[in-house]
């Protein structure tokens, strides 16, 4: 590919001129325009480049956690959670993920979520702690472990 661009760019007589580009040069080119012109501006070519790397790999994580957020939403996990973690780690580079943030918020209603009375979020902790501990019991302290069967209540 590469070869069939500078091919078109080469002159009359077969050679290219030295205005002739690769694809990588022009690519890494348009991505330290790119890094000039967003965020904090670096003060040299070598600062871009570095922090071009810098921001692929803050966009790749951000995708993987993202990814994994929609893959909780149909399997086992805080789905909602894992989406707006990727997203807010996709919105330190990328605009678009910044208003989506805005918008699963109001989709999950966290808002709503946050207000809730002081009782159910009293009761919701107490249920939580009493799982926890039951679990570390269950896990941990129960020796010998009795039959599930035999320490439900409705089997008393």
């Amino acid at each position: 590919m590469e070869a069939e661009l500078e091919g078109h760019a080469a002159g009359a007589d077969g050679h290219a001129g030295p205005e002739v580009q690769t694809r990588r040069e022009r690519l890494m080119e348009a991505a330290i325009q790119a890094e000039y012109a967003t965020g904090v501006h670096e003060d040299t070519e070598e600062q871009a480049k570095r922090h071009i790397i810098i921001r692929l790999g803050t966009i790749v994580v951000g995708f993987i956690v993202l990814l994994g957020g929609l893959a909780m939403m149909v399997l086992p996990g805080p789905g909602v959670v894992g989406i707006l973690a990727g997203l807010g780690i996709l919105s330190r580079e990328l605009p678009w993920a910044e208003r989506m943030i805005e918008y699963v918020k109001k989709r999950a209603k966290v808002e709503e979520l946050q207000q809730q009375p002081v009782w159910v979020q009293v009761a919701m902790w107490t249920f939580t702690l009493l799982a926890i501990l039951a679990s570390v019991w269950w896990t941990f302290i129960a020796k010998p472990r009795p039959e599930l069967a035999e320490i439900l209540p409705w089997n008393w």
